[in-house]
């Protein structure tokens, strides 16, 4: 599905069937920063909530504030991509993970989502979407809330 970045702006709402007394983590990223053709930087990370009890991401711990697509001008299409992963663990730690808000690009750029699953014992997701965007008017406008 395609989407501009104006229809994403704000942080989606995320159901999902999730076992009782069970804890996830959710990551959105940009699979494809800064453009699909040229990945030298990895991975762009839009938004990351952990401990999550069952579906209720209100409840979760976010460790990444959400941000919408922020795809370069003439970049093409990018994809945004949603894991979902149950925590084998529980409840969990994941100590030496920085608390990243919404005006700011530190920490989220260069990122990897496989590197951060492994770190963080997350196996295998249970659940896993995306949508592709471009560059449209609205891009340039967070550019600026987090000083890019």
């Amino acid at each position: 599905m395609n989407l501009t970045p104006s229809m994403t702006k704000h942080q989606p709402h995320i159901k999902f069937e999730a076992e009782a007394n069970s804890y996830y983590t959710l990551i959105m990223n940009d699979a494809d920063f800064p453009s699909h053709s040229d990945q030298k930087m990895s991975e762009f990370q839009h938004w990351l909530i952990v401990n999550i009890p069952g579906s209720d991401l209100s409840r979760g711990d976010v460790l990444t504030e959400y941000v919408g697509p922020l795809p370069n001008k003439g970049s093409g299409y990018h994809r945004y991509v949603f894991m979902l992963y149950k925590q084998s663990k529980g409840k969990m730690e994941f100590r030496g993970e920085r608390r990243i808000n919404n005006r700011t690009s530190d920490g989220r750029k260069a990122y990897n989502l496989m590197d951060f699953a492994r770190k963080h014992s997350l196996v295998e997701p249970v659940y896993g979407n995306f949508f592709q965007s471009e560059w449209d008017e609205s891009v340039p406008k967070v550019y600026e809330q987090m000083k890019m």
